[in-house]
């Protein structure tokens, strides 16, 4: 077989894609901009090491032509990972840019997990490849620390080349996100997969603060918003692609927690939505965070998370929780969650 080493290189890529994928996901402080570094300098290397890999698909069709479930599982593999592709360079270069109602950064997202199906598969299916002492020997590893250094000079070279002919691209933060309303108090209103209840009235709703406390709290939206005057200005910055930064009103939940009392035990927060969404947090970052009733000098709307929510620095969309109703301290950590939310 012609490049074998083609194989394990790309296999190696694209778990790395993968996984640095998945960190970009839950990086929102740009203190872990590098993983979205290694994400963009692997997509360039991949880019590379499939100049090799498609002299192998072009051999192996050649020899056979006949189709089969097992060419047409590859195809669609391939398929695939060339929308992938496509999707994150068109984001990166073109602007911000949608299919339907969900951004070509989502569109990307989802393929991209798609993509670890057809890939267990073919490595499964091609597991004799492992067998060739060229595919893992010494110089398929420094292949790919070759391709790897080629990724990190076409990576290098884009962003100079982004600048020349002012593509949009170049006014992405560092997790990819475009700007979308900053400080004018209106941007989109979306929830994380299945998280939507309906309206709530700010006379029915209530703040309920519990857990590893002295004094269990019950508060109204009146004494809420009558604590409610501390204002930060933060960016959420969505996982779909765009990001906002605006000016939010509220109490900070340290103020809160300060009322309640919390015990020595307790070691992370859980803050939770009336449809049951919640996030933890460690119980020292949560004290600085703000539980907003209002975002650029009024309220919030019903899409934003009205009667209040959650302004937590640093960290991507979904732990910016939403309609929040209960504070619950804990006396477990707060990596007693995963690492994205389910609902």
């Amino acid at each position: 077989m012609r490049y074998p080493w083609a194989n394990i290189v790309l296999l190696g890529l694209l778990l790395a894609q993968l996984l640095t994928g998945l960190g970009g996901l839950m990086s929102g402080s740009p203190s872990f901009s590098w993983v979205l570094w290694l994400h963009g300098i692997g997509a360039y290397a991949v880019v590379v090491v499939f100049f090799w890999k498609s002299a192998i698909i072009y051999r192996v069709f050649q020899r056979r032509k006949a189709i089969h479930v097992a060419r047409l599982g590859f195809w669609t593999m391939a398929l695939v990972l060339l929308a992938i592709v496509a999707t994150g360079y068109f984001w990166t270069y073109a602007g911000a840019a949608y299919l339907g109602n969900s951004s070509l950064m989502v569109v990307h997202g989802l393929l991209a997990g798609g993509l670890v199906a057809f890939l267990a598969w073919h490595v499964l299916a091609k597991r004799f490849i492992f067998r060739f002492p060229q595919a893992r020997d010494r110089r398929a590893f420094l292949r790919l620390a070759g391709m790897t250094l080629a990724g990190w000079a076409l990576w290098r070279l884009a962003e100079p080349v982004r600048a020349a002919v002012d593509s949009p691209g170049v006014r992405r933060r560092f997790t990819g996100s475009y700007e979308n309303g900053s400080l004018t108090g209106a941007f989109p209103e979306v929830s994380w997969l299945f998280d939507g209840p309906p309206p709530m009235a700010a006379q029915d709703w209530r703040l309920v603060i519990d857990g590893a406390v002295d004094r269990p709290l019950t508060l109204s939206y009146a004494q809420v918003q009558q604590l409610a005057v501390d204002t930060i200005a933060e960016i959420l910055d969505c996982t779909g692609g765009w990001y906002s930064r605006q000016a939010w009103t509220g109490v900070a939940v340290g103020r809160l927690l300060q009322m309640a009392g919390v015990q020595p035990q307790a070691r992370s927060v859980t803050v939770a939505a009336v449809s049951g969404y919640g996030r933890r947090f460690n119980l020292a970052e949560i004290s600085d965070y703000i539980l907003a009733t209002q975002v650029g000098g009024q309220p919030l709307i019903h899409g934003h998370g009205f009667p209040a929510r959650l302004v937590a620095n640093g960290h991507r969309g979904y732990d910016w929780v939403k309609w929040v109703t209960h504070i619950q301290v804990n006396t477990t950590s707060q990596f007693l969650q995963p690492p994205l939310p389910l609902q």
